[in-house]
């Protein structure tokens, strides 16, 4: 969980300040067109990150990648879109970027337990 989180952490600090440089300012039109883009964008990619991440950890083959994104992949968008989009209105309003991933790092000592969760059920929903 370690490395994935680092390595998406390193894709959000770049993502942030690309976000800022294509959607410069704070007024709500703006935050709530990063919040969509970040979601649209940025949550399917990291969420991808987090199972190839763990995949390559676990010397799993492609095939069990493929499941497992394809099984489980969609519980973790749901989830992010019921988390992320409040916790990215107030990053993207009130915090300098310098902030953004630490910022995204207190929110996601939480959210990480429920990824662990998913990652690991291997109960299959359909």
């Amino acid at each position: 969980m370690a490395l994935s989180g680092m390595s998406v952490g390193i894709v959000c600090h770049y993502w942030y300040k690309y976000l800022d440089i294509k959607l410069p300012g704070r007024n709500m039109y703006i935050v709530l067109k990063k919040v969509i883009i970040d979601q649209l964008i940025c949550s399917p990619l990291c969420i991808t990150m987090f199972f190839v991440t763990l995949s390559i950890l676990e010397k799993s083959n492609w095939a069990k990648l493929k499941d497992e994104i394809i099984t489980k992949a969609h519980r973790l968008y749901i989830a992010e879109w019921i988390i992320w989009p409040p916790a990215q209105i107030f990053n993207f309003y009130f915090l300098p970027t310098k902030y953004r991933v630490v910022y995204d790092n207190i929110i996601s000592l939480g959210y990480d337990v429920y990824t662990s969760h998913v990652k690991h059920d291997n109960f299959i929903y359909s």
